[in-house]
């Protein structure tokens, strides 16, 4: 207990002096804070949660590792960052038409798949466990590529109502009423990734396009992680059974990561391609028929604790083994860090817009790596033909302008 304590405090100074001298160089509030708050929380409430979540003293010292690796990308980027970026001017009547179109698309596929719901699930019977059982099941069933591309759209159309907001093009009243259109969009079936996900939306995207203390930062994630919190009290009972659901979502993960570490990991499958860190690889050709198996992104169930999630770090590491954690801990961080570094800069939807994916997918890292997966890819695709579409002549000539020097 002496040495865990010892080892404990020794990371937790290091890190606070890493970040520390990162926020030398960036003021403004975002990636890392949502990291590290999250990481510290895992390892030290792992530590604290009983004997079933309780890691060794070789995984602390991996999982201190890997935040300590995650942080170093960003010392470099912040050193080196340069003021010659082109702030991002929209074409007032384009961003309006680009919202309007998104948000009424979005909430149209929503309110056909409430239909579907609906008139699929015994809702009567069952209630709000029909929507969160069922009703997900029935979608994943019927899901078309209409309904992926834009059915949970607001990480796209949120951040350009804010723009729109900033440059006085849409009123608050227009923001306030886009946001919550975003929010029927995520409760549809009671799941709580994508309500998740919509708070770090505003969240990243409020911190980007207007001044934001560290206070008001944290005030405000507490004000929309709280839809969440009634989700999981409308499908939960208020008894032990909810303070274990807790556990097994939060320290799960990080107990069962350990598994990987020890090689039991019981995944004893064959598969064509046999790498998990590019599933959205192995997902285009299976698609165009190269191939028929790869490893899936819903991994194998552990038993103690009973759980089939272990933390972002578990792909590069099934892959090719504990340099898999510096792999995945240093690219994550040099992603969030330079995509932090130039939506902050230029305020250009793209970067803005994929930095709330960033934040979010550092939000659920405790689970799986969004980054692997194929819908980041089409993310930045959708984002890259709205910029076309929305875009000044003005800001391509300042583009051009910039390259030369």
């Amino acid at each position: 207990m002496i040495i865990v304590f010892f080892l404990n405090l020794l990371f937790l100074l290091a890190i606070w002096g890493l970040i520390y001298i990162i926020k030398k160089r960036v003021t403004n509030t975002g990636y890392i804070e949502i990291y590290s708050l999250l990481w510290f929380l895992l390892i030290i409430g792992s530590q604290l949660s009983g004997p079933t979540y309780y890691i060794k003293i070789t995984t602390l010292f991996v999982l201190y590792l890997a935040w300590m690796l995650f942080l170093i990308p960003s010392f470099f980027i912040f050193s080196n960052k340069k003021d010659t970026a082109v702030v991002f001017t929209p074409i007032k009547n384009r961003l309006k038409l680009a919202i309007v179109f998104l948000v009424c698309t979005s909430l149209l596929v929503n309110i056909i798949s409430l239909y579907t719901l609906l008139g699929g699930v015994n809702f009567f019977k069952l209630g709000l466990v029909a929507l969160r059982v069922e009703g997900r099941q029935l979608l994943d069933e019927q899901s078309t590529v209409f309904y992926q591309l834009f059915a949970k759209c607001f990480i796209i159309y949120i951040p350009l109502a804010m723009l729109g907001y900033k440059d006085k093009i849409i009123s608050k009243f227009s923001l306030v009423g886009i946001c919550f259109i975003g929010l029927f969009t995520c409760v549809v079936t009671l799941t709580r990734a994508p309500i998740l996900s919509w708070a770090i939306t505003i969240i990243t995207s409020c911190s980007v396009y207007f001044k934001f203390s560290s206070k008001s930062y944290y005030l405000t994630i507490i004000y929309l992680v709280s839809p969440i919190v009634i989700v999981t009290l409308l499908v939960t009972d208020i008894d032990q059974e909810l303070l274990n659901t807790i556990k097994l979502y939060l320290f799960g993960g990080v107990k069962a990561y350990e598994t990987i570490l020890n090689g039991d990991y019981p995944d004893k499958s064959f598969y064509d391609i046999n790498w998990y860190s590019i599933d959205f690889i192995s997902y285009l050709l299976k698609k165009i028929g190269l191939i028929e198996r790869y490893p899936p992104l819903i991994r194998e169930y552990t038993y103690i604790p009973h759980t089939n999630v272990y933390t972002y770090l578990d792909a590069a590491t099934l892959d090719i083994g504990m340099a898999g954690v510096f792999f995945s801990a240093i690219s994550f961080g040099s992603i969030a860090a330079y995509v932090h570094t130039k939506a902050n800069a230029t305020k250009d939807i793209v970067y803005v817009s994929y930095y709330c994916f960033i934040n979010y997918a550092i939000a659920i890292s405790f689970m799986n790596n969004e980054l692997i997966r194929i819908s980041g890819f089409i993310l930045i695709m959708e984002l890259l033909l709205i910029r076309m579409f929305i875009r000044t002549n003005h800001l391509k000539n300042d583009e051009q302008s910039v390259l030369k020097n």
